[in-house]
């Protein structure tokens, strides 16, 4: 991740005091019911904080906060160990719940920047009069730059953090275009049947000839828990199950934290089962989040019976547009290494599906790349609300399926532009 523009309003301790002010809320943070009884979140947390105090921003960097924090190797593959990034955004998450809550208002702030994960730190809300609210321009997925408004009179810092949980885990939105979002999950959330998440899977051999097996819960019970799938998706224990789950990419582990800390910030019970283990009586039982495209036989038979769907020719994968077969104009070579890849492609949908009687959402790319691009719209309210902009009067109520580019920037998804929109 690289390092995003400074927020506004950032205060710089200069002396002991104020160090000792910035340790003292750390500990407060720290000992609340969000991080006490996790064991990796507080010491990224702590580890970011205090390297900054001690002026060593700029060694905050992926791979050296898995090797001090999370004891990995010093050769170990940052994408196929995300563990520094899941946790990081996690961290804030947990940060906006702490200052969501009313007693923690007006106290000094700690947050950690999206896009990078260098702590920024706020005095307290008494001290700072002419605090703003940021929005989160468009830009690269994880380097977003922020522009920063006048609050209204009363408006307090904690009804900026609320904004910034209810958005999810990717940093603090502006409130207007949090209604797209809101409008966009109504559909799912409205409904009383647990979601679940159909994620895509790296498994040898042609799935999509063979008949799924019996389903099975991605992840069982979680200790002194109920079903890990009707918690949280970015529990402690969910989330180490994820990064470490041998049949997933990267990518989908991302995709997935996105999807699930969206779900739970509007407090709906959901499950997660691999494509290959899912059958069509249960993806029957209620809505259904489709994430990945080729590896997942699910999103390829489903798009079938929608404008755009998935197709692959030789070495070539591409998204078909029904109406238009002959032409191919959103395609990735299979020859090319991942890296490689300057641009992938992605659908992003929401609609009532005929098949299996529910309302479907899908996030799925050619490559990895396109899916977690996808999902990096789904989080991001001004991206989200810019595949809207044009829409037909009630879009909420419509459905939709969108073509997305992606720029890709050494195998991590950049910038994404919607490409094509239906409506129906």
């Amino acid at each position: 991740m690289s390092v995003t523009e400074r927020v506004q309003g950032e205060w710089h301790p200069q002396t002991e005091k104020e160090r000792g002010q910035v340790r003292e809320q750390l500990g407060k943070i720290l000992a609340s019911a969000h991080f006490q009884n996790s064991r990796r979140y507080p010491g990224l947390l702590r580890y970011v904080v205090e390297q900054t105090l001690e002026g060593k921003e700029a060694e905050l960097k992926e791979r050296l906060l898995g090797i001090e924090v999370f004891h990995r190797a010093a050769d170990y593959d940052t994408n196929q160990d995300p563990v520094v990034r899941l946790s990081a955004a996690e961290v804030r998450k947990r940060i906006a719940l702490y200052y969501q809550q009313a007693d923690h208002q007006g106290e000094l702030v700690i947050g950690l920047n999206p896009g990078s994960y260098v702590p920024y730190f706020l005095p307290p809300a008494e001290e700072n009069a002419t605090t703003e609210t940021p929005v989160a321009a468009e830009g690269p997925a994880g380097t977003e730059r922020r522009v920063w408004r006048k609050l209204a009179p009363g408006f307090s810092l904690a009804a900026i953090l609320v904004v910034g949980a209810a958005a999810g885990w990717l940093g603090w939105r502006h409130v207007a275009p949090m209604h797209a979002a809101d409008r966009f999950w109504a559909p799912i959330v409205d409904r009383q049947e647990r979601v679940t998440l159909c994620v895509g899977t790296h498994e040898p051999g042609n799935a999509a000839d063979a008949s799924p097996p019996t389903p099975q819960a991605l992840y069982g019970q979680a200790a002194g828990q109920g079903a890990v799938g009707e918690t949280s998706a970015v529990s402690s224990s969910l989330e180490e199950e994820i990064a470490h789950s041998a049949q997933l990419g990267a990518s989908n582990v991302v995709a997935l934290i996105h999807v699930g800390a969206d779900l739970e910030s509007r407090q709906r019970a959901f499950r997660m089962v691999l494509a290959s283990q899912a059958t069509f009586p249960e993806l029957h039982e209620g809505p259904v989040v489709l994430v990945a495209a080729l590896d997942n036989i699910w999103t390829v038979r489903l798009t079938q019976a929608l404008r755009y769907g998935f197709g692959m020719s030789g070495e070539e994968m591409f998204i078909l547009d029904h109406k238009n077969p002959g032409a191919r104009r959103w395609q990735v070579s299979l020859a090319e290494p991942t890296a490689s890849h300057a641009v992938d492609y992605a659908i992003l949908a929401r609609y009532d599906d005929a098949t299996l009687g529910q309302p479907v959402v899908i996030l799925a790319g050619l490559a990895s790349e396109g899916t977690e691009a996808a999902s990096e719209v789904l989080s991001n309210s001004d991206l989200l609300g810019s595949i809207f902009r044009n829409a037909p009067g009630h879009w909420a109520g419509r459905n939709f399926e969108a073509v997305l580019q992606t720029e890709v920037l050494y195998g991590h998804p950049g910038p994404s532009r919607i490409v094509a929109v239906e409506y129906w």
